[in-house]
């Protein structure tokens, strides 16, 4: 096992846009319709919008997870949006944490999050923010070790579902 992080490129879409795919096929099946599903996907991992948020380094940066040349997770943040909650400190996005179920567990996702925490910071960011799944324990538990408090709850749209996720925070110093 040879894990590296690095800073997603162009031409990485097409990996990105599977990846998500794929985790966001094995983490929310079990819940949810195949329609409600495939609306979502084809939407949110469509090759040309991933494409554009990767051209779009302003406002998105992409990392992937690799095992050697076998790509086996990412995380997306970003920098266009933010809530009245952090008034007029600097505020960025963890927007996705996605890593294959095969290699969860495995710190892949701890990985990533350092990655996200210290672009964050070089960045001169106050706070880091994520919106995850109320059902979604696992997640928040790992966002708590990390010191990410719940500070509200948004909708979240999947196909004709509509879900609900906590809005979680965490202060950099």
């Amino acid at each position: 096992m040879n894990i590296s992080i690095r800073k997603a490129m162009v031409s990485d879409h097409k990996l990105l846009a599977e990846i998500g795919a794929i985790t966001f096929y094995e983490t929310w099946r079990p819940v949810n319709t195949e329609e409600d599903m495939q609306a979502y996907m084809a939407k949110s991992f469509d090759l040309e919008l991933i494409k554009r948020d990767v051209e779009d380094e302003s406002v998105n940066t992409f990392f992937l997870a690799m095992n050697d040349n076998e790509p086996i997770g990412y995380a997306k943040i970003r920098r266009d949006r933010t809530y009245d909650e952090f008034k007029n400190d600097r505020a960025i996005e963890i927007e996705r944490i996605y890593v294959l179920k095969s290699w969860q567990d495995k710190k892949i996702g701890k990985l990533l999050m350092d990655e996200c925490i210290r672009i964050s910071l070089d960045e001169k960011f106050s706070w880091l923010w994520l919106g995850v799944n109320i059902d979604n324990e696992k997640a928040i538990a790992f966002y708590k070790k990390y010191g990410f408090e719940i500070f509200g709850e948004k909708s979240f749209q999947l196909g004709d579902a509509n879900d609900t996720d906590y809005l979680m925070k965490m202060k950099l110093s």
